[in-house]
């Protein structure tokens, strides 16, 4: 199974394949290597990056995603092979769920991602009140969401972000934080569309142009691992400048271990995002809105330093 997320920093650099191996060269530096089969993702974050045609086919092949960002790390499209991989029957069920269904997965996602981000502050010991959120029939997400930005962001001292910058982000930890959200959001992707399920159809969010609200509806119980990453960069690297996370955040989102609702052993990140994919395609062909699993953060630590 792939599990490589491939990070091109390097402005200029070209990409190519050569024997059944990605290859990456730029001036000055000598040629990298990795097996194809290997990559789940490739983030090109530099300006000047080329492809090689057969290089694009072969990472297609391999289904693998290609994320393309700016030099400030932020989104700005992706790359991977759709028409290949969505189903008509898949499409056909998504089209015809009723309102209730779309409502009680809603629900299921937005629950799950209220209660990772109580883990989080409980692990930095932020007062909070989104254990009692909890305990109401239906989560305000957007009050949670208030409730919990507010305490997570005092946790970057005097120079910490004043507000959550989704779009055009200034601050670099809202850089960072979209960054890595859209690794994770693109690894998401890949997962819902093998699954069969569309990304254009949504369950709470709507579709607008070149949007893809399946995806931004299931991504929400993921965000707080992100928060969580770069958090734990931050206070366990004190001295080092917070944009050196980029570099760190391959190796963090490949090893970091989450649980899925039902079940009782951490996965591998990729893997519990596969299985959570999964339930949501058996959610869609049964009617069934409870067999949708989101993962779950085990208990958090801050431990060991990074490297």
């Amino acid at each position: 199974m792939s599990y490589h997320i491939v990070h091109v920093l390097r402005h200029g650099a070209r990409l190519g394949a050569d024997r059944g191996c990605l290859t990456c060269s730029a001036p000055d530096m000598p040629e990298r290597r990795a097996p194809i089969d290997d990559i789940l993702a490739v983030v090109i974050a530099a300006r000047g990056v080329s492809f090689s045609s057969d290089c694009i086919s072969r990472l297609l092949q391999a289904k693998s995603v290609i994320l393309h960002c700016d030099e400030k790390y932020r989104p700005a499209g992706k790359t991977m092979p759709l028409s290949a991989v969505v189903h008509g029957e898949s499409f056909t069920r998504q089209i015809s769920c009723e309102p209730q269904f779309c409502n009680d997965v809603w629900q299921r996602i937005v629950r799950a991602k209220v209660r990772n981000q109580a883990v989080l502050l409980d692990t930095i010991k932020a007062e909070h009140d989104l254990w009692k959120m909890l305990d109401l029939p239906e989560p305000d997400e957007g009050n949670a969401a208030r409730h919990y930005w507010k305490r997570y962001f005092r946790m970057y001292g005097r120079n910490r972000p004043k507000i959550r910058e989704r779009r055009d982000a200034e601050h670099p930890v809202n850089q960072l934080l979209n960054y890595s959200y859209a690794i994770l959001s693109a690894i998401l992707h890949r997962s819902l569309v093998i699954h069969g399920l569309n990304p254009s159809l949504g369950v709470h969010h709507r579709y607008r142009f070149k949007s893809d609200p399946l995806v931004y509806d299931f991504f929400e119980p993921l965000r707080p691992v992100c928060d969580f990453l770069l958090l734990r960069y931050h206070l366990l690297n004190p001295r080092r400048d917070i944009t050196d996370w980029s570099k760190q955040v391959a190796k963090d989102l490949v090893e970091f271990r989450l649980k899925v609702e039902g079940g009782e052993k951490s996965l591998k990140i990729v893997n519990a995002i596969d299985r959570y994919a999964a339930s949501a395609a058996r959610a869609f062909e049964t009617g069934q809105s409870g067999l949708v699993c989101p993962p779950l953060l085990p208990e958090l630590k801050f431990e060991q330093k990074q490297g």
